[in-house]
């Protein structure tokens, strides 16, 4: 959603933008009045200004709106559950319960086929049939993954996938 964001955010304030030059500069132009270049609000450092604010906002905006982090999760195999507490950007961290029912896939990946560690990417079906899906145990050992790996496949059965390698 990052880029997302940020596409959205400066499609939104360069109309802005425009209306605003207009209203500083454009009327004189209209009127056949020739501005001084000196004195001119469309001079370059006025619409770099312009550009770099609405730079700065689209990226703040996108900043906000950030894929959310698990800070924490645990896997409850009495009460058939797996708990997060993800966290976004300025909002306070969430608890999320998920049944095992409705996770539908665990896939552990390392990044190159060279890497001692790796992360998990759990994909669940959450409130009214919304897909989520996030990362989680970033840094883990490959023999963690390996024995949580076949830990988790005893429970989730086929829904737990082998390990994939991003190199390849």
């Amino acid at each position: 959603m990052g880029v997302f964001g940020f596409s959205l955010a400066l499609l939104l304030l360069l109309p802005g933008y425009g209306l605003a030059m207009y209203l500083f500069s454009g009327q004189d132009v209209i009127h056949g009045v020739q501005p001084n270049q000196g004195e001119s609000l469309t001079a370059s450092s006025f619409i770099l200004l312009i550009l770099v604010s609405a730079v700065f906002i689209g990226a703040f905006f996108a900043w906000v709106v950030s894929e959310p982090q698990v800070q924490a999760f645990t896997f409850d195999e009495y009460q058939q559950r797996l708990t997060l507490t993800i966290t976004r950007r300025c909002r306070s961290p969430v608890q999320v319960h998920v049944p095992f029912s409705e996770i539908i896939s665990i896939r552990p990946y390392v990044m190159t086929s060279s890497a001692h560690d790796g992360h998990f990417r759990v994909a669940y079906r959450g409130a009214k049939g919304k897909f989520f899906e996030h990362c989680v145990g970033d840094g883990t050992s490959l023999e963690n993954i390996e024995f949580h790996g076949a830990w988790l496949r005893g429970m989730l059965g086929e829904r737990m996938c082998e390990l994939v390698d991003l190199d390849k």
